[in-house]
């Protein structure tokens, strides 16, 4: 995460080329944020002094002498003991201040704060075993059964639905003929005389009987 600070008014902005004021950064719970702080002067980045030091670190206020997170090698830990005390009434976001401090050889010790919001966000891993979410798909009894609109068929529990009407007797009756015959019911078995396959009718379709 790129970080623009003005020099001259030790203030964070949106970019290197804007002078908008960057009003607060919004951060997640146990992230590992990567930080480079880039220093701004007159609408352009200009590069780091030689020998300048620079420390990050989250508190909750300015008068708060314990971080909650402090940045080791250009990386903030929002993963530490303090900022899950923080996070221990489980709120939704806890509020609290980046403060960039940068030291120049020869130069006085300066100091930069932002506002923040490190959001609880979800943690995988500790939300314990999901539930099953139901596939949708009809059982042996519903697909014989020909009355739930919703569920989804597989190829097997169709071959059930049109055995179990070809053998229940449901069937209304039997036409043999180069075209489906009309007008008929559910269950009205068709041989096309052509092709000598066996259809049954179900739900206004005509799907082929499977033979062995």
């Amino acid at each position: 995460m790129k970080l623009f600070i003005d020099r001259k008014n030790r203030r964070f902005v949106k970019s290197a080329a804007s002078n908008v004021a960057l009003d607060r950064l919004v951060l997640k719970r146990r992230d590992l944020v990567p930080l480079e702080v880039i220093f701004v002067e007159n609408g352009s980045a200009v590069a780091t002094p030689s020998g300048t030091s620079i420390t990050a670190a989250l508190k909750r206020n300015f008068s708060d002498a314990n971080f909650l997170a402090l940045a080791e090698s250009g990386t903030l830990n929002l993963n530490t003991v303090p900022l899950e005390g923080a996070f221990s009434a489980n709120p939704a976001s806890v509020s609290a201040l980046l403060e960039i401090r940068w030291s120049v050889p020869g130069e006085t010790t300066r100091t930069a704060t932002l506002a923040v919001e490190v959001q609880n966000s979800v943690i995988i891993g500790t939300e314990g075993t999901p539930e099953a979410i139901p596939d949708g798909k009809a059982t042996q009894a519903e697909a014989e059964a020909g009355t739930d609109n919703d569920k989804w068929m597989t190829p097997l529990r169709t071959h059930q639905a049109i055995a179990a009407l070809a053998t229940s007797g449901n069937s209304q009756s039997t036409f043999v003929s180069a075209t489906p015959p009309t007008p008929v019911v559910n269950g009205t078995i068709w041989i096309d005389s052509a092709t000598y396959r066996a259809h049954v009718l179900l739900e206004g379709i005509w799907a082929e009987i499977a033979t062995a």
